[in-house]
C-alpha cells in the first residue's frame, strides 16, 4: 500500500472525503449504546493496585473457559435468535507458541464458526480468574456485535469513495494505477475507522457476559494496566485501541449498570444503540 497520498488527491480528499466516508461508514457503527466514558481519579488508585498477584496457568484458563464459553454462546443465540446454526457454538483455543506475542483475537474457522484464540504469552500476563474471564468476553462480544463484517464493510465503502474520488480528480489520479492506490487507502482508512468504538463495544458488551459468567469485569479490566499491554490511544483513524485508562473507566461504567439492574432483579444485559 501507498505511504504517501498524492497532492492533489489529498486536496479532493481534505475537501469531501470526510463528509463522504461519515455517510459511508455510518451502517458500519456499533450496535449497543456506549456510554463516553472519561478516566476519573479513581481510576489511577485501581491501575496501580493492580499489579499484584501470580500468573495464571493453563489450568486456570481452562477453568475459565469451561464457564465462559456456554454463556457466551447463551448470550450470542439470544442476541442473534434467527442467526444459522453454529454461529454462536465458539470454540476457544490456546495458543502454546512461547514466540507468539501477547494476544487475544477472535477469528472464524473454515465454517465460519467463531473461533477465539488466547496466546501462552498473554496468559502469563493474567494475574486473575477474573482478567482471563473479561479477554474472553471481550473477544467473544466481537463476534456478537459482528465487527468482522462491519470491518470489511467499511473497507469496501473506503475503497469505493477514494477510488471515486481519483476517478474523478482525472489526470494521472483517473489511472489504473491511480485509482487502486487510491482504493488502497480508501480501505485502509475505512477498516480503521471504527476500531476504537468497535474495541470499547465490546469492552462493554463483554462486561456483561462476564458478569454473568460469575466474574467480576472491574478485576478483569485491569489487565489494561500491565505494562506489556498498556495502550495510550492515538489519532481516531490509525490507532487501533482506545487508551487504557479509557477502557478501565468504561468497564467500570458497565460494571456500576450491571449491579444496577441486578438490584432491580433483572438478568443484565446492555442496551442497544438509539434506545
Amino acid at each position: 500500500m501507498p505511504t504517501f497520498m498524492p497532492r492533489r488527491l489529498s486536496r479532493a480528499v481534505s475537501g469531501c472525503s470526510a463528509l463522504l466516508l461519515c455517510i459511508a461508514l455510518a451502517a458500519c457503527g456499533t450496535t449497543y449504546a456506549v456510554p463516553v466514558a472519561s478516566p476519573g481519579g479513581a481510576q489511577g488508585t485501581s491501575v496501580a493496585a493492580s499489579s499484584g498477584g501470580a500468573a495464571r496457568s493453563r489450568g486456570d484458563f481452562n477453568r475459565v473457559v469451561s464457564r465462559v464459553e456456554p454463556v457466551a454462546e447463551s448470550f450470542c443465540r439470544e442476541e442473534a435468535p434467527s442467526a444459522p446454526a453454529g454461529y454462536c457454538d465458539f470454540k476457544i483455543v490456546y495458543d502454546g507458541d512461547a514466540s507468539s506475542p501477547p494476544n487475544a483475537y477472535q477469528t472464524r474457522d473454515k465454517n465460519g464458526g467463531p473461533v477465539i484464540v488466547m496466546t501462552a504469552s498473554l496468559l502469563g500476563e493474567m494475574r486473575s480468574n477474573d482478567e482471563i474471564a473479561f479477554v474472553l468476553s471481550h473477544e467473544a462480544a466481537h463476534h456478537i456485535a459482528r465487527h468482522i463484517p462491519k470491518q470489511q464493510q467499511s473497507q469496501v465503502f473506503g475503497a469505493l469513495v477514494l477510488g471515486g474520488l481519483a476517478a474523478a480528480a482525472g489526470g494521472q489520479y483517473a489511472t489504473e494505477q491511480g485509482i487502486q492506490d487510491a482504493m488502497d487507502i480508501g480501505a485502509f482508512v475505512g477498516g480503521r475507522a471504527y476500531s476504537q468504538n468497535y474495541e470499547l463495544e465490546a469492552d462493554w458488551l463483554g462486561a456483561f457476559i462476564a458478569a454473568r459468567a460469575g466474574y467480576d469485569p472491574e478485576k478483569g479490566a485491569q489487565i489494561f494496566s500491565r505494562p506489556a499491554l498498556r495502550s495510550g490511544g492515538g489519532p481516531v483513524l490509525l490507532a487501533t485501541h482506545p487508551g487504557s485508562p479509557q477502557r478501565l473507566a468504561l468497564v467500570s461504567s458497565a460494571a456500576a449498570e450491571i449491579r444496577r439492574q441486578q438490584a432491580q432483579g433483572l438478568v443484565p444485559r446492555p442496551a442497544y444503540a438509539g434506545r
